[in-house]
């Protein structure tokens, strides 16, 4: 591949000074050449040169970096200050002076640049100070989901998902899935070999496979070509060898027999055997034919037949078969014979036949990859959930098009300046998203992007990183007149170790990839010197090679004793200027490859005495802590199970044994007092959310002083570990909206963690000493004295699950070169291979670069190849022999023959001096959101303090608007049905009521009980209990359906009982099994005979007179039972024999038992009936819950139009919008003076004068033909009758509870929204109103439940000017 030649472009040594804000910029930094410095520098120029920080973004590639940046920049920020501060006030010849005194490139170019206006500098920089919260600095994945939720109108994408830990779970699942339907579409026998030959794994063993390939675009993956199975080949093969006729089969065995001396023995065996059983054979491959290559048996006779012409380890042709004394022409006889004719095509199939076995492997292999991608998207949309990768590959879709075109316009104006670090990093799908944005040949000079990285850094390969990717965008950058810019000086090390580092990279530059090694200069840090025997660092590169019997881990822990005793008789320590201070265990590192070599140097080092770290790669999920946290979760989720609140008590966290626990439930009380307190702490959680009741539970069972006064060796590590799963589980919370989903998530991590960085064990603050860390992990990281393990190891450079090669020629011009990514196999293209091997080495080898730049000191590097042919790793440059690498700074370092003895240090008491930090100067304003619950102030609203938003969280699903207004209670002749007015109060019904809708298809009501059902068990169980025990103490509806039912109940089951009786007396078999077989038979006949009773009649008027009977709770009791008579057929017709069918099939599986075990058939059958009222009454206050559901879509709302005429395409439910105001505090006052002079009169709103972004969640957005609407469900209770439900009341309702100015704020919202993406767009055409449905009141009548408003069309734009844009054209 070509890049345009480098001398063709200017580059500069020098950005912090030389960068103009305009246009393209690239930047290589080589390790240790001050990357953050320069970019915190450059930052504050861009703040005092063109941007404020809320126009700024800043990526790079983890989030601890992230934090690291912004903290620099912070404080880059504050150091410049403070110096316009202090020479603000020097004339010009002073200023000119200090100029040319300053050493500092960015001091130096404020004072050229500012020195005539240092009081305006001064005044911008503590405005930016004050703004600089609102700069982002995250990753491009946090940045893409910071796009699509500020931009969802502008996107066209409205993102409701959220972000998901549990990728691996749903791979695993769609490989199952996938896998299970390609097996059922192959034939029987091709799946019987594959399991054979073990070429049929189970769906973890794809795991990683796939989870490789969805690193990378689809696009890019080579198509694999599907098998196709002709057995009729297979078949004529077969026929051709047992067709051999008896003479043929004599003849070669006459001539085997009298000419023995043309053979090898071996061979001469071999034939032997074949002549002498082939008439057996023969006849056994005649009766399966071509399907003998399937059968196991006779697949062993089809390879004794071919590896007589074949070698049974590669299947290559045989070479050992005749001796120097046969003829040419007597072995052309013999080869030409029916028998080895037949052989040697029997060899050919068998060997085409394996081919084909290896292709269906690869095409399996594509196709679970190819599924994977196509299904995992849809699965996460229908779980509503994402991940980052899929909200890039979202974002660059709505990248495309003239929309697209518009959107990138609109991102590149509110951020005119991007900066891109680590960019050697980033994969194909994140340049195109930047790309599309800041590298648009149209709008390159509007704004500024800057791209920072260094390729020899480029170690991420498997996580998608893709040098291509890297060169093509250098390549877009020079193309479109971008500035070039390199570091060339190490600030890391100290100036001996740069030079011979640079040395030794300089004798092989090409490093691979079009990656090249660029010169590198000592930089002017100041640096202690390593005192060494009286030396200054002699030999800062030192080589040590292993010899046969010398292990690597051995000579790394002796030699780290031998420098530490060094230090402690005073021989080798730092000194600078007047100080020194010895070296210590936290000044060594340890790298390498993989994490096996690091565990051996632990265990030695160790068992020396000597202090050390390596990261844990246990998961925080695998802490005996994390159990116990399951255990008081699952208490506090089921409270009144006593075998799960004893488990919860038993844990470290609440300190009981069980001596203690004994004597508790001995008590009176019991466990009475603790099922109280789980109880409380549950709806705690579901009403204040999770870290409430967490921080509750803590408190309340002294749970921190119960670890730490049990003085045991792991306290810190329980206590340590404890607070990170706190963290974890409050951070999550976020995400698992509902207590539900969120135990849910927990106990699935329990059971497969994610293996994320994030939840592994932290360090503990006794963890010290010697670093031991893999290479990759060890980037970004500097250590005085790096040990480099495996050095010369070989390397293997066809690894890896993917095979990555490029389309087209490699000498094509870069920016048409495409990748081609295929299943890593050897059949591959020669091309292809070679490709990916030299990918692979050119990766291996800036690992490397990155290895041998850690150390500021002195770098150890272990060899272990004796045989002087390595060429991996440093051994790529060092060279082998007489070539071997030569400087007067490297030597080679003797091994160690035992372990030195340990000399102590003697340890000096030494006062601390405490520094007392000064009180901040500066307030800190960032740009927050709002939102209608927090503007609004409600009755029940805690009192806030002015600009309290800035730490506000608002949930889009909470109904903490909906409040309970008593009011007096008259009688009237309409009063509310019984749902309507004993539904729960308050905002967590509220919010279960929305859910119900959210998820209901309007006009299908057959699955409304279905869906409401699973609202209540899996997502409002608390809820559902309440409303039940309601039910039944209004209407003791389970003692009447037992008056209707129980006799004919007990007939109907008459057989089953004395069947259940006579196997209970006479059979012996485990009690506890047959009771469980008998309720799972009762179970079936309770689901057959709800069916039917389910299934009775859909009319109108038969669910009409259903609900009649439960409009209040004074239920006709003659009237009802007589109405239960119809349904006395179901049990009258109920068919018996399937179930004592199912019985006797259920009874052949059951344990027997030594002796005869009693149970109660009668207690049994009871609970079986029990069980049946009781469902029975559920489906009754289900279809009370569906009548209202249907009366409430079936109200009028304006013009006789009702929600049931709406098809899934024409709404949409939860609508969440994010949208940006005016650039200056929100005119609150302005908004109220709005709503009084329309005549709306409001409590006073809230103050947000921190406020840039509205968001919320519209409960309902729908076309009713003409115009797009609002909805908000109310569950407010407003009285008892319906008469409390009309118009006026509801008006007066919306005034008192701000809802004005929530609908207002919708419909500004949904005007955006249509402004944005509905063309030709016309406000007084298209917008429709805002109709609040107050769900208790609505019954289905016209003006009953529901109010309409329709603004003034001049009021929505008032408000919305009020509200304001962020102005596209607006200047720094």
């Amino acid at each position: 591949m070509t890049i345009a030649p480098q001398q063709q472009h200017k580059t500069s040594t020098n950005p912090i000074q030389d960068m103009t804000f305009t246009g393209l910029h690239w930047i290589e930094a080589s390790a240790g050449t001050g990357k953050t410095y320069t970019l915190s520098s450059l930052m504050v120029r861009i703040f005092l040169d063109k941007y404020y920080p809320h126009q700024v973004i800043a990526t790079t590639f983890t989030r601890k970096a992230t934090a690291e940046l912004k903290s620099r920049v912070r404080a880059r920020v504050e150091e410049t200050l403070r110096y316009i501060q202090r020479y603000q006030h020097l004339n010009s010849v002073e200023m000119t002076q200090k100029i040319e005194q300053e050493s500092d490139p960015l001091l130096q170019k404020v004072l050229q640049d500012y020195g005539s206006r240092m009081d305006y500098a001064r005044r911008r920089l503590g405005l930016v100070l004050n703004q600089l919260d609102e700069l982002f600095v995250g990753t491009l994945d946090s940045f893409s989901q910071k796009l699509l939720r500020e931009f969802a109108f502008e996107s066209g994408r409205i993102e409701r998902a959220e972000l998901t830990e549990d990728q691996d779970l749903y791979i695993q699942q769609l490989i199952h899935d996938v896998l299970r339907e390609w097996i059922q579409q192959q034939p029987q026998y091709v799946i019987n070999q594959m399991y054979l030959q073990n070429q049929l794994k189970a769906p973890e063993h794809y795991v990683g496979l796939v989870r490789d390939a969805l690193n990378f675009s689809a696009n890019h993956f080579q198509s694999v070509r599907q098998v196709e199975w002709d057995l009729g080949e297979l078949d004529a093969c077969i026929e051709q060898l047992v067709n051999i006729s008896p003479a043929e089969l004599l003849k070669i065995q006459t001539y085997c027999a009298e000419t023995p001396k043309y053979f090898h023995k071996n061979f001469h065996a071999k034939l032997s055997e074949i002549c002498s059983n082939f008439s057996d054979w023969a006849v056994q491959l005649s009766e399966q034919k071509g399907m003998c290559f399937f059968d196991p048996e006779l697949c062993k006779l089809v390879l004794k037949l071919c590896y007589l012409l074949r070698n049974k380890t590669d299947f290559q042709p045989a070479k050992q078969r005749f001796t120097k004394s046969c003829s040419e022409e007597e072995q052309q006889y013999f080869l030409s014979h029916p028998l080895i004719c037949a052989i040697e095509a029997l060899c050919n199939v068998k060997q085409a036949l394996d081919e084909k076995f290896k292709q269906l492997t690869a095409y399996l292999e594509y196709h679970l990859i190819r599924s994977v991608q196509h299904r995992l998207p849809q699965t996460l949309q229908k779980q509503g959930e994402t991940t980052f990768s899929q909200q890039i590959r979202t974002l660059t879709e709505a990248l495309q098009g003239e929309q697209g075109r518009r959107f990138a316009q609109f991102v590149q104006s509110r951020y005119p300046l991007i900066l891109v670090d680590e960019f050697q990093d980033t994969n194909q799908d994140q340049d195109d998203l930047l790309a599309r944005i800041w590298r648009d040949a149209a709008r390159v000079q509007l704004g500024c992007m800057i791209m920072v990285g260094d390729p020899k850094q480029a170690i991420y390969g498997f996580r998608g990183g893709d040098m291509l990717t890297y060169n093509k965008a250098h390549a877009d950058v020079r193309l479109k007149q971008g500035h070039e810019y390199t570091l060339t000086q190490n600030h890391r090390s100290v100036k001996a170790l740069v030079e011979v580092v640079d040395a030794l990279f300089q004798r092989r530059m090409d490093f691979g990839e079009s990656v090249n090694y660029s010169l590198i200069q000592a930089g002017s840090r100041p640096h202690p010197d390593l005192i060494d025997s009286g030396q200054a660092n002699p030999y800062p590169l030192r080589w040590m090679q292993l010899g046969e019997q010398e292990h690597e881990a051995d000579q790394v822990a002796w030699k780290i004793r031998e420098l530490l005793n060094q230090s402690a008789q005073q021989q080798l320590y730092f000194q600078q200027q007047e100080s020194s201070a010895p070296l210590t265990e936290d000044d060594i590192a340890v790298l390498s490859f993989g994490h096996y070599t690091l565990e051996q140097v632990k265990q030695r080092l160790q068992r020396t005495g000597i202090a050390c770290y390596k990261e844990s790669k246990q998961s925080v999920f695998a802490s005996n802590v994390a159990q116990d946290v399951a255990a008081v979760l699952t208490a506090i989720m089921d409270p009144f199970n006593e075998a799960k609140v004893r488990r919860a008590l038993v844990t470290r966290l609440l300190g009981f044994d069980l001596k203690k626990l004994l004597e508790l439930q001995q008590q009176p009380v019991g466990l009475s007092t603790f099922i109280s307190d789980f109880e409380a702490i549950r709806e705690m959680w579901f009403d204040k959310g999770f870290l409430s009741a967490w921080n509750y539970t803590l408190n309340l069972f002294d749970v921190w002083t119960n670890l730490v006064s049990s003085k045991s060796i792991d306290n810190e590590r329980v206590v340590v570990n404890l607070r990170h799963l706190t963290e974890i589980l409050s951070q999550q919370s976020e995400y698992y909206q509902g207590a539900q989903k969120l135990y849910y998530w927990y106990l699935r991590q329990l059971q497969s963690p994610s293996g994320k960085d994030s939840e592994k064990e932290r360090k503990l603050s006794g963890d010290r000493g010697v670093q031991l860390l893999t290479i990759h992990a060890s980037k970004g990281l500097e250590f005085k004295i790096v040990f480099l393990m495996g050095a010369d190891a070989p390397f293997d450079v066809n690894k890896g699950n993917l095979n990555f090669s490029l389309a087209g020629h490699e000498q094509d011009d870069i920016l048409n070169q495409s990748r081609v990514i295929a299943v890593n196999r050897e059949d591959l293209h020669e091309q292809a291979q070679l490709q990916n091997a030299a990918r692979n080495a050119a990766e291996n080898h800036r690992l490397w670069y990155v290895a041998l730049t850690r150390a500021s000191h002195r770098v150890y590097a272990m060899l272990q190849d004796q045989s002087g042919q390595s060429d991996s790793c440093l051994a790529y440059w060092r060279g082998q022999g007489e070539q071997v690498f030569q400087h007067p700074l490297s030597c080679m370092e003797n091994t160690l023959t035992a372990a030195p003895p340990r000399i102590a240090v003697e340890q000096m008491q030494t006062a601390l001096e405490l520094v007392a930090h000064p009180l901040p100067e500066q307030q800190f304003y960032p740009r927050t959101k709002t939102s209608f619950t927090a503007l609004s102030r409600h009755q029940l609203h805690v009192t806030v303090l002015q600009d309290d938003l800035v730490s506000l969280y608002e949930h889009p699903e909470s109904a903490a608007d909906e409040i309970h207004l008593q009011t007096e209670a008259e009688v009237l002749q309409q009063p509310l049905d019984w749902i309507k007015l004993n539904f729960p109060k308050g905002t967590v019904a509220g919010t279960f009521l929305h859910s119900i809708f959210e998820h209901l298809d309007f006009q299908d009501s057959s699955y409304w009980n279905l869906e409401i059902r699973r609202r209540f068990k899996n997502t409002a169980p608390h809820i559902w209990m309440e409303l039940k025990d309601r039910f039944q103490q209004d209407f003791q509806i389970l003692e009447l359906l037992q008056q209707a039912f129980q006799q004919y109940y007990l007939q109907a089951t008459i057989n089953l009982n004395t069947l259940f009786k006579r196997v209970a007396s006479n059979a012996s078999l485990k009690a506890g099994a047959l009771a469980e077989a008998i309720l799972h038979v009762m179970a079936s006949v309770n689901y057959k005979l709800l069916t039917g009773i389910r299934l009775h009649d859909q009319s109108v008027a038969y669910r009409h007179t259903w609900h009649s009977f439960f409009q209040q709770p004074s239920l006709d009791v003659t009237h009802f039972l007589q109405f239960m008579t119809q349904f006395e057929r179901y049990f009258l017709e109920l068919d018996d024999d399937a179930f004592i069918q199912q019985f006797e099939q259920e009874m052949g599986q059951l344990p027997k038992a030594s002796t005869h075990e009693n149970i109660d058939v009668a207690g049994l059958m009871q609970q079986s009936a029990n069980l049946f009222f009781e469902e029975l009454s559920e489906d009754i206050l289900l279809n009370l819950m569906h009548d209202w559901v249907g009366e409430i879509l079936n109200t009028p709302l304006q013009s006789e139009f009702r929600l049931s005429q709406l098809d899934q395409h024409s709404f949409l439910s939860e609508f969440p919008f994010y949208l940006a105001l005016n650039d200056a505090p929100l005119q609150i006052r302005q908004i109220q003076q709005l709503f009084a002079d329309y005549g709306l009169i409001m409590p006073d709103f809230n103050e947000a004068k921190s406020a840039r972004y509205l968001t919320g969640a519209i409960d309902l957005v729908y076309f009713d033909g003409q115009r797009y609407h609002i909805a908000d469900y109310k569950s407010n209770y407003l009285g008892a009758n319906q008469q409390d439900y009309l118009p006026e009341a509801i008006h007066d309702s919306m005034t008192h509870s701000s809802y004005w100015l929530q609908a207002a704020l919708y419909l500004v919202a949904m005007h955006r929204y249509l402004s944005a993406n509905l063309q030709g767009y016309d406000i007084r055409e298209h917008l429709g109103g805002a109709t609040y449905l107050y769900l208790r009141g609505m019954n289905g009548q016209a003006g009953q439940g529901l109010y309409h408003w329709q603004p003034e069309v001049e009021f929505i734009q008032k408000l919305d000017q009020i509200l304001g844009y962020y102005a596209v054209n607006k200047s720094a």
